[in-house]
């Protein structure tokens, strides 16, 4: 008997010459799956045995139940297409179904649901295929089952769990969130035993989870007994593992809040500590150091070297279980252009006026005030966030996870949080937790994304900045020369060392920051005359050795490239790597 052609099996018919040792008419079907045969080697066994395709092996898995935890599409179609049961049981009473929503692909779902699949079966333990789906921790497949199958997720197996409650025993963050999004999920709905969800995720130690639970509760959550009369602060406090003691502390923070019936606010003390602490310090420095008579400089240099050293050693998210972005680099951004600001108009401007800066300061005055607008705007303005699907090239419709499962778009392009099928420049930043259009990157230095509505500013806001360093550079220098004019060097440097630690500490760091700057200037006008964006290029890095070229696109192009950037208009050609086609972004 001949396997019938599949989409998934192209070359079923040129089957590749089989190692020796393979015995095709004594191996089951199920044993061939469960080994890891490949499709071909699979074909032949069924072609020996067409009775066995139904036929049980260890724990009454049938070739379908092993082919759908496999997960490969191509043989689960193969064993439908020679009459595979799609809802046999196996000894714990599951079907093929839950299996393939255990492993996360709904497409195979959708093989076994067309194919006649019940979903409301239900196991030995009153799960049913949804429980599965959040057992695997799929939000692919539990977005699948619900906006194309109408499933719910307040079904409850014979211990009164929800999907939520079985997707807390592993903690996948994204299913969980996904769960408690849009009210799908009740997370104070108990068990038949009086269990929580995050009475679950208290058990494990699952530190993350248990936030994102408590978010989504209050406080007074964590005192909520079950029916052994114990809360989840209880079975923190009976964890024996370091990371049940390290969440008890901070549960039992929360539990004692004055505001019980309302969430966490998180870390709000460390996050404006890391926030404002680099602006402190640093006066701290230069208020201390000013006191000092000798070696002033050598203290106050020693202490800022610290003080680069911590930043530095930062990680981009704060070290508490809510994982909020670390803003101590937007912070030190901050403290920069503001202790900048204060030496130039406390120090430096009064002894420079009117001589030397009247004339400059009727283009930096302006200049300044651009530059502090587009510093308002890019922290609090909307970098373009994208909150629709894009739409199909066919019928004009937004795409959903049924074209993800039909095959006509990727399953990794379906962003999980937005809940949505975004178009190729767009991506998810998981710092923001949003979709944005023409995405760039994310900016430390102000805590916020670059896209498509904020792109230009920021440009010009580096440029601008830029500018601005090197001037005070350029004015603190003069200072310098003009208060100590009349000592000799080895006496001009011992008293720079003395009495100007605070302006040569800020010459030196705005000096750095303007070759950092130009650099950053440098490659955004060169990514921007190719038509692309930082993550294009990233993206674009990963697939291949890509590399730009100047020889591929030319240098008018380029030029109009970066005037309709600044214009707010497409891009008239985007680097294809060695042909520059029309089109826009």
């Amino acid at each position: 008997m001949e396997a019938a052609p599949t989409m998934f099996a192209p070359f079923a018919s040129n089957i590749k010459k089989n190692p020796p040792g393979l015995d095709f008419a004594g191996t089951k079907i199920v044993d061939a799956i469960q080994n890891n045969w490949v499709y071909e080697q699979i074909v032949q066994v069924i072609q020996a045995q067409p009775n066995g395709i139904n036929e049980k092996g260890w724990h009454g898995f049938t070739p379908l139940h092993r082919a759908a935890l496999r997960g490969d599409p191509a043989i689960i179609t193969l064993l439908l297409e020679h009459g595979a049961d799609v809802n046999a049981l196996n000894d714990y009473g599951e079907t093929p179904v839950m299996y393939a929503c255990k492993r996360g692909n709904p497409k195979n779902v959708s093989l076994l649901l067309d194919a006649g699949s019940q979903l409301d079966a239900e196991d030995h333990q009153g799960r049913k295929p949804v429980h599965h789906a959040a057992a695997g921790g799929s939000v692919h497949t539990l977005h699948y089952l619900e906006q194309v199958h109408g499933v719910t997720f307040d079904e409850t197996d014979k211990n009164g769990q929800t999907p939520l409650h079985v997707t807390c025993y592993q903690g996948f963050q994204d299913a969980v969130k996904y769960l408690l999004r849009k009210g799908r999920s009740d997370v104070l709905l108990p068990d038949i035993h009086g269990n929580l969800p995050i009475h679950i995720a208290c058990l494990n130690s699952l530190s993350e989870t248990c936030w994102t639970l408590l978010e989504m509760s209050s406080c007074q959550t964590l005192l909520i007994k079950n029916k052994e009369g114990k809360s989840p602060l209880d079975v923190l406090r009976e964890g024996r593992s370091m990371p049940h003691q390290y969440l008890f502390k901070e549960m039992e923070y929360w539990a004692q809040s004055k505001a019980p019936h309302l969430p966490p606010k998180g870390p709000l003390l460390s996050w404006y500590t890391l926030l404002f602490g680099p602006f402190i310090y640093f006066a701290t420095i230069v208020v201390v150091g000013s006191h000092l008579k000798q070696y002033a400089g050598v203290v106050m240099a020693l202490f800022t070297a610290i003080l680069v050293f911590l930043i530095s050693n930062q990680h981009h998210r704060i070290s508490h279980i809510s994982r909020w972005a670390n803003p101590v680099q937007a912070g030190a951004f901050f403290a920069g252009i503001t202790h900048t600001a204060i030496c130039y108009f406390y120090k430096v401007l009064p002894v420079l006026w009117p001589d030397t800066v009247c004339l400059s300061l009727l283009i930096l005055v302006p200049l300044a005030f651009v530059m502090l607008t587009l510093y308002v705007r890019l922290l609090t303005g909307d970098p373009g966030t994208c909150k629709t699907s894009e739409r199909n090239s066919q019928d004009g419709s937004l795409l959903t996870i049924e074209d993800v499962v039909k095959g006509r778009c990727k399953m990794d392009v379906f962003c999980v949080t937005c809940e949505l099928i975004p178009a190729e420049t767009v991506k998810h930043c998981k710092m923001c937790r949003r979709c944005v259009r023409n995405f760039d990157h994310h900016c430390q230095f102000l805590l916020r994304c670059i896209g498509q509505r904020n792109h230009r500013a920021f440009v010009i806001f580096i440029l601008i900045t830029t500018l601005m360093h090197a001037t005070f550079v350029i004015h603190a220098a003069q200072y310098l020369f003009l208060v100590h004019r009349q000592l000799e060097w080895i006496p001009f440097f011992k008293a720079l060392l003395i009495y100007e630690g605070w302006v040569c500490l800020l010459m030196l760091m705005n000096a750095v920051s303007f070759v950092g700057n130009l650099n950053l200037s440098r490659f955004q006008l060169r990514m921007m005359s190719f038509g692309l964006t930082t993550f294009d290029m990233i993206q674009r890095s990963r697939r291949t050795r890509f590399r730009l070229s100047t020889a591929h696109m030319k240098w008018s192009v380029r030029l109009r490239n970066v005037h309709a950037f600044f214009m707010g208009q497409p891009f008239v050609a985007i680097y294809q790597g060695g042909q520059s086609g029309s089109s826009s972004v």
